[in-house]
């Protein structure tokens, strides 16, 4: 093994044993706990399984605001309710378009299936999309992880694939980040 080899392998051993370590310092999960998310996230890229055009961050960066509510139906699975809006930050919209470009509801049922890892299965539900009023429907699978920062905060990144199929068919790529707490 090389140096180089050597230096990515250390690196790789820590993360994971400061991973590890901060998810047992953490209560885990249980049946009854309410969680508030509040999330900032960014579509990476997107494929049209129609117009086959693949459009990505380079292309038009829209930054997505999420906030939900989750319950602990029992340990480590949850149901829950986020509501997203996301503006377009770069470059300026089509003319017709507004800088606000979705609204949408999207409930949620997710597993802590190992502290930290967790995986959701999400609908969503936008009324307003694109720029305008358009209903848009989407199923997303989300796979992420959720460091403790205390008792009551954790930190999370997760990446969530969307495949929408109402308005149109396209599937995509979604990178998010951000806080919960535990109100209990």
């Amino acid at each position: 093994m090389g140096f180089e080899s050597r230096r990515h392998f250390l690196f790789a051993f820590r993360a994971f044993a400061l991973v590890f370590a901060l998810s047992l310092s953490a209560r885990a999960t249980h049946q009854g706990d309410f969680v508030q998310t509040d999330s900032l996230g960014t579509n990476l890229f997107t494929r049209d399984l129609e117009e086959h055009r693949t459009t990505t961050i380079g292309d038009a960066f829209n930054l997505s605001e999420y906030m939900g509510i989750h319950y602990y139906v029992v340990d480590r699975v949850r149901l829950g309710m986020t509501f997203q809006w996301t503006q377009r930050i770069t470059p300026e919209p089509p003319e017709g378009e507004s800088r606000f470009q979705r609204l949408a509801f999207l409930p949620q049922i997710g597993w802590n299936f190992c502290d930290p890892f967790y995986v959701a299965v999400i609908y969503g539900v936008a009324p307003y999309t694109r720029g305008r009023s358009r209903l848009e429907m989407t199923i997303e699978g989300a796979f992420g992880m959720s460091l403790p920062l205390s008792e009551r905060l954790r930190f999370s990144l997760a990446a969530v694939v969307p495949r929408a199929f109402y308005a149109g068919e396209t599937i995509g790529l979604t990178a998010i980040s951000g806080l919960s707490f535990r109100l209990n």
